[in-house]
């Protein structure tokens, strides 16, 4: 760039300008889940036209008209299976057509096949790879998608939720009173974190910083958003366990994350790209 490029950039000074999103046009796959739906409704406040896209479609269509008329904001429900290439493909063309443009994605999936709380010793291949299909591969196909799309603005935000456990290796003492009649998620195993959903996460970074350098040409920015623990009803010996490993002292409730959201997808973050934001109490302090 030369100094009359430099010129050209806008100052950022009000804040009711720095992370407004009026008329940006956002893709959140894995929108239906609990912290999707608090994605769609942050963005909605902040102006921006939604596309709620998940496995469940007529969910997705409910929470859009839910999330319309609470925030005044356009949003749309969208069927979309992330193992499904052509899905993918759909989702993204139809946004497109529909809206001319697509600002943002924010990729928000996290796959809990049959077997997922299996011991490391029990677990099946099968699983395995569900899981990587969902939260990896599944990433780097809506990353591609979106890009050719934004390269035609020359903009974009790319924004994958990640996990502390993709960063540091999960604390196994927090589970070891875990009972498997009281995992609030279903299955016959006690509450853990299985090394796919680690794995599957950690793999995110990589493609983060990857595609950060590969689009940087074209104004798109790709960030991580590394969140903590949520609590959810988790039985209270867990709960109590995480707790005191957290500088915080509590679990993160679902709408910590909306600041974060809305920093990662606005002009707030501009000069930000292929960085991981972590919001986790101090988890990973330690």
């Amino acid at each position: 760039m030369n100094t009359k490029e430099y010129k050209k950039i806008k100052p950022l000074e009000k804040p009711e300008n720095i992370f407004d999103l009026k008329d940006r046009v956002a893709v959140i796959v894995g929108g239906a889940g609990k912290m999707g739906q608090q994605f769609a409704r942050t963005l909605g406040f902040a102006g921006a036209k939604v596309v709620i896209a998940d496995k469940n479609e007529e969910k997705c269509k409910k929470l859009a008209e839910v999330i319309t008329t609470l925030t005044n904001s356009q949003l749309m429900g969208y069927k979309c299976d992330v193992t499904k290439e052509k899905q993918i493909q759909a989702l993204f063309k139809g946004v497109y057509n529909k809206y001319g443009k697509i600002d943002i994605l924010i990729y928000n999936v996290m796959a809990k096949p049959e077997g997922y709380y299996r011991p490391f010793k029990d677990y099946l291949a099968r699983t395995w790879k569900e899981v990587l299909d969902s939260n990896l591969t599944g990433a780097f196909l809506c990353c591609r998608e979106a890009a050719n799309y934004m390269k035609k603005s020359k903009e974009g935000a790319v924004v994958l939720t990640s996990s502390t456990y993709g960063l540091v290796g999960p604390d196994q003492r927090i589970y070891k009173n875990c009972s498997p009649k009281k995992n609030i998620y279903g299955g016959t195993d006690p509450l853990n974190c299985p090394a796919s959903y680690s794995v599957s996460k950690a793999g995110l970074s990589g493609l983060a910083r990857y595609l950060a350098t590969l689009w940087g040409e074209f104004n798109i920015r790709v960030n991580l958003l590394t969140p903590g623990g949520v609590y959810d009803g988790q039985e209270e010996s867990f709960h109590k366990e995480y707790v005191d490993r957290t500088p915080s002292g509590r679990m993160a409730v679902w709408s910590d994350y909306n600041g974060a959201i809305l920093f990662l997808v606005s002009d707030a973050s501009r000069y930000m790209t292929g960085t991981n934001l972590i919001i986790d109490g101090g988890w990973t302090a330690w």
